[in-house]
Order: structure tokens, then sequence, then C-alpha cells
């Protein structure tokens, strides 16, 4: 069993300049997936496209709104609502007063992935080499 405490999930964070992601379980865990709780500074709008990762996302607080560049469509976001880019759907998230959602990578993410600049996590392997962009 895993078992895990946000302060072990702040060793792994990654703070950018418009979110802190704090990673939960990551690849090394076997899980098949990877579970993140991020906080959407204030403000801010991400232009994000998981080209080679799926997720799966539900708001637990503030509010926000997720748009859809591929399909089309605009969605707000509130504790309960989930969304999930089922298709690598590039896509805007967006918080004006701040916002926190889990997040669930297919495959898991190995730890020091960071969004490049279409927005998007390269593809790792275990022993962080980039396997693709």
């Amino acid at each position: 069993m895993i078992v895990r405490q946000k302060a072990d999930a702040e060793k792994t964070a990654v703070d950018e300049d418009k979110f802190v992601s704090k990673r939960y379980t990551l690849r090394k865990d076997g899980m098949g997936h990877s579970v993140h709780e991020t906080y959407i500074k204030p403000g801010q709008s991400l232009h994000m496209w998981y080209k080679n990762h799926k997720e799966t996302v539900i708001c637990t607080e503030g509010r926000g709104k997720i748009e859809d560049l591929t399909e089309g469509g605009s969605w707000d976001l509130e504790p309960g609502v989930l969304y999930a880019l089922d298709k690598h759907q590039k896509h805007i998230l967006s918080s004006e007063e701040g916002m926190t959602v889990l997040c669930v990578f297919t495959p898991s993410l190995v730890g020091p992935e960071d969004h490049d600049e279409e927005g998007s996590y390269p593809l790792y392997e275990d022993d962080g080499t980039v396997v693709k962009h």
C-alpha cells in the first residue's frame, strides 16, 4: 500500500509562474497512472496540449474554465466538476481567483516533466531520458 501526505508530494512539486503541481504518485510507484494536485495561480491561463498523455481532472477548490481548442466548447469549472482529455485535445485552463484540481495522467509521469513550448509534457523513460517530445 502506498500512503502519502501533502508534505511528501511537495518534495516532487513543480512550481512555475502560472501553477504549482504536487506529484503524489509517479511511474516508479507502478500504478499505471500518476496523481497530482495542481494549483492554478490567480489570473492565469494555461495553453496546453498533452499529445503524449491522457488526463482526467476534477476541480476541488475555486473556480475556473476549460476551453477545448480541438473540438470546440467551453465549460465552467467549480468543485465537483470533472473533465477528461480523452483525445489529446489542445485546451486552455484558466482561473481568475485561483483554483485547485486533482489530475490523473496516463501514462504515468516520471516526475521532472515540465510544459514545453506546445504546452505538452515529453514522454520519458524511467531513467529520465526523453522518448518523444
